[in-house]
């Protein structure tokens, strides 16, 4: 076993390092190694769904999302939120997911039964529809039936704008308290202001056709400065000589070369274009179609955000970077790279086009905005200290049996810094697993072992049974945490029956994983003696109380939402009174008739 497994991960790892012959280099398109590919997800289907949060064996997207209807299952009994997806939330009782909150249910009518007919699943179990993803995840389309918001982007994590728990640290939260570094929108933190400039990359290349858009974007970058108050100081009016002059300096000389992608330079479309990827096969867009594409701030999408979320409204439609960096911040850029070698990053030695800080290309290819000046930045002493964000593009499973420690096999890119020479060992300690629950509450697990392209990790047996989202997460040396996008992880309760009791017809049953039961033909949940099924009278995760027709046999067999059990332990009758009892009984009745 040990052996297959290091031979797979050794495949993996070849396979990892064949991307580099095998990339969109130059791009565009960007290679889709790290993060959601930078595609629209419109139009979807079932099978679409299921590309990215299928079975793990099958999966083809970095996401590798649990088995579905198991992640589904754990949801009951938790509580039905804002932007829950469930079809028919009125039919809970107490504002928890139930069976029927989801599925729905029919009465057939059947005479032969005695209770006069039964309920059964109004989809065939056995029919794929039964299962399809966009039953319950609708996609939201305009009166016109076009699409303006894909199921991604209306949960309830992203209309708390908490983009993070999806995506990790690729972009930042838009409320977040990330650096940005704008004059204009925070006047009380001068030390990280810098003005738009030659260097400041722009999002795409519409002001390049017009220099009256540059100018209007210029215009409205520098406008706390260009207007002045009604009694303007010396100082105003220094403040807005100098502005005029930077925007008469970058008309000059703002003209940025053509670069071996074949566009121009100094801006996020250099790379980030559309195309194919060479790898995946992925059709990749445009930028604006893959933000627009979301719903995020569309009006009529039912989004709670609006424009203003990513559009400054003082700005021309092709505005400067300080709207970008609402979600793509400094820190966030400068931590972007993929080991396309799988020996460990080291800040300007890598292949270019694979990242951000790898080569001196990647820099000017967002930064270079002359052809005449060296203005393009400059790797120096500061990515010494920087943090690369790690991500997973393998993992050995994602489903897991609470009680029992499980070991996984994690392949992915940058889980280790290679920056530069003063970097020790010490930093692979700052590297562990972490667990977020839906409540927000995390649970971090060092690894057994870590290297640059993989990690081991155990999970301990005593995790409850529950959804998780698993990172890669990393410390730096200022203290902050970056983290991988998210993988769903489940942890699955043992089904065990760990004691039984019968007395006539009637039989209960105690143990674990028993989840929930539906009254409901192929529901999936039974319990049946000697073949013959039972009658349920109550049922919870832990106990089952049921009269067994016919009476009870061993093997008594158990069919639960998360799987089956069978016990062959004699059926333990209940207990009838002692003679003390029946005689502590008769004396204290005789007393009382004196």
């Amino acid at each position: 076993m040990a052996g297959d497994a290091l031979r797979n991960i050794l495949l993996v790892m070849a396979a990892l390092a064949a991307g580099a012959v095998w990339a969109s280099v130059p791009p565009p398109p960007v290679n889709q190694y790290l993060g959601i590919p930078d595609t629209r997800f419109a139009e979807m289907t079932f099978v679409t769904c299921l590309g990215c949060h299928g079975a793990p064996e099958s999966t083809s997207a970095p996401l590798k999302s649990g088995y579905l209807p198991d992640r589904h299952h754990l949801r009951i009994d938790t509580p039905i939120g804002a932007y829950s997806a469930s079809p028919f939330p009125e039919k809970s009782p107490d504002g928890e997911h139930k069976c029927v909150t989801c599925h729905a249910i029919d009465w057939v009518e059947d005479p032969s039964r005695p209770s006069g007919g039964f309920f059964r699943f109004a989809q065939d179990p056995s029919d794929p529809v039964f299962r399809d993803c966009l039953n319950c995840h609708t996609q939201k389309k305009n009166r016109q039936g076009e699409l303006i918001a894909t199921v991604h982007h209306l949960t309830e994590r992203a209309q708390q704008a908490n983009c993070h728990i999806c995506h990790g640290s690729l972009i930042d939260d838009p409320n977040g308290d990330h650096r940005i570094p704008d004059p204009a929108n925070h006047p009380d933190d001068p030390e990280n202001h810098y003005d738009i400039s030659l260097t400041t990359p722009w999002p795409g290349i519409g002001f390049y056709d017009s220099r009256v858009q540059l100018r209007g974007a210029l215009k409205a970058a520098f406008a706390y400065k260009l207007e002045l108050p009604p009694n303007p100081t010396e100082e105003d009016l220094r403040r807005k000589e100098e502005a005029e002059a930077q925007i008469e300096y970058i008309m000059e000389n703002f003209n940025p070369p053509i670069g071996e992608t074949g566009r121009p330079m100094g801006n996020c479309t250099y790379c980030h274009f559309a195309g194919i990827d060479d790898v995946t096969g992925q059709r990749i867009n445009i930028n604006y179609a893959n933000h627009h594409g979301t719903g995020v701030g569309q009006p009529g999408s039912g989004s709670v955000h609006g424009c203003t979320l990513c559009h400054q409204p003082s700005a021309p439609p092709d505005f400067t970077i300080r709207g970008c960096e609402r979600c793509h911040g400094i820190t966030s850029l400068h931590s972007i790279e993929y080991d396309a070698i799988g020996d460990g990053v080291v800040a300007g030695e890598e292949l270019p086009f694979f990242g951000h800080i790898g080569n001196r290309k990647n820099c000017d290819g967002c930064h270079k905005n002359s052809r005449d000046e060296m203005v393009s930045a400059s790797i120096d002493s500061r990515f010494d200290n920087i943090t690369l964000i790690p991500e997973i593009s393998e993992i050995s499973r994602t489903v897991v049996t609470a009680g029992l420690a499980s070991t996984l096999q994690i392949i992915g890119s940058g889980f280790v810094n290679t920056l530069s020479s003063s970097h020790t060992s010490g930093n692979q300690e700052r590297t562990w697993l972490r667990l977020t629950r839906n409540d927000g509450t995390t649970i971090d697990i060092h690894p057994d072992s870590v290297s640059s392209t993989h990690m081991e990790v155990t999970i301990p047996a005593n995790l409850s049974a529950g959804n998780y989202n698993l990172t890669i997460t990393k410390g730096d040396p200022s203290g902050k945490e970056l983290n991988s996008t998210s993988i769903h992880f489940l942890i699955k309760p043992e089904v065990a029956i760990d004691d039984i009791r019968c007395e006539g017809e009637h039989l209960t049953l105690w143990g674990s994983g028993f989840g929930s039961y539906l009254d409901a033909e192929d529901s999936g949940t039974l319990l049946s003696s000697n073949g013959e099924r039972c009658s349920i009278e109550s049922w919870s995760d832990r106990k089952i109380v049921a009269s067994c027709v016919g009476g009870i046999e061993n093997p008594v067999r158990l069919n639960s939402i998360f799987g089956t059990a069978t016990t062959n332990v004699t059926c333990r009758r209940a207990e009838g009174p002692r003679w003390w009892s029946i005689w502590s009984w008769w004396s204290s009745w005789s007393w009382a008739r004196r």
